[in-house]
């Protein structure tokens, strides 16, 4: 099979061109062609990357973050091209949501494994773009527009202490008010969390959806109604440990396609990458992207 192992030059501080030669090194002594594209940007990641997709490529094996998982999806939705994770970011929430072992040891035996899960994606019409997990639109894109900027050594913990800082401003900040369109029914209301999403995972191992499944046709509209700042903190415990589904101000909603609209300075995250500001579409993409993942059992 024809692979390509794409990674940065510095990305992971470093452990992402590290796995991503030993991947390219392993999967060479297992027969395969394979061509390793390294990237300085993810521009040049998605030029070169999709070029050797439009070519009929097997697998394209992504060695980083969410960023660089997004951008495999675009490219390969839709296509007979697989994607495979080597994770190696910050959050690497895709990864955990597909039970992908954060080590790298682990993640390389799942890729020579090559076991093929089918899976939907999130597709945003209004960009012509393909997205693997979720779409925070809300206070939850606040922090991760926050958590990018932190200092990389912090790692997963980046998306605890942006949440930590953006809960202390509450205060000092006005509701944020939203337009939900959700399967052709519209309501107003005001809320923390917007946050389409089709896998159990984001903010750095959170389980803001734990009954998420990424292969069952639909999306899941998670929806956290305002609360207090301590009442936040107490929310992001739960949430942390799967607990919070049962709470007064939480709504997960099963939905096909959603429209938001909402405060003009939000701006729409997918997957950790800025996507732009609202109103944005949702829409669930069934079964139209092959992902190289452990079995459910």
């Amino acid at each position: 099979m024809r692979y390509a192992v794409a990674h940065g030059r510095r990305s992971g501080r470093g452990r992402a061109a590290e796995l991503g030669q030993e991947a390219v090194r392993r999967l060479r002594a297992a027969g395969h062609d394979v061509v390793e594209v390294t990237a300085d940007s993810l521009d040049h990641a998605r030029s070169a990357c999709g070029q050797l997709v439009a070519e009929g490529l097997d697998v394209l094996v992504v060695a980083g973050g969410d960023g660089g998982v997004s951008l495999a999806t675009d490219l390969c939705a839709g296509t007979s091209t697989a994607v495979a994770i080597l994770p190696s970011g910050t959050g690497n929430d895709n990864a955990r949501s597909l039970r992908i072992p954060l080590g790298p040891e682990g993640a390389l035996e799942t890729l020579l494994a090559d076991h093929r899960r089918t899976v939907d994606t999130l597709y945003l019409p209004d960009l012509d773009r393909h997205v693997l997990g979720s779409v925070p639109a809300a206070l939850d894109a606040r922090i991760s527009v926050r958590a990018s900027g932190s200092a990389r050594h912090l790692g997963s913990f980046s998306y605890t202490m942006a949440a930590l800082i953006e809960i202390a401003l509450l205060r000092r900040q006005p509701p944020l008010h939203y337009t939900l369109t959700v399967d052709g029914c519209t309501e107003e209301l005001d809320a923390l969390v917007v946050a389409p999403v089709n896998m159990p995972v984001f903010g750095g191992g959170l389980r803001i959806a734990p009954q998420a499944d990424p292969s069952d046709g639909w999306l899941d509209l998670v929806v956290i109604r305002p609360v207090t700042p301590l009442q936040a903190l107490g929310l992001l415990r739960q949430v942390r440990a799967a607990r919070h589904t049962s709470h007064s101000a939480v709504r997960i909603t099963p939905a096909h396609e959603v429209r938001i609209a909402g405060p003009a300075d939000i701006v729409a995250q997918a997957d950790g990458e800025e996507v732009g500001p609202l109103p944005l579409t949702v829409r669930l993409s069934p079964a139209d992207l092959q992902m190289i993942a452990p079995p459910l059992t």
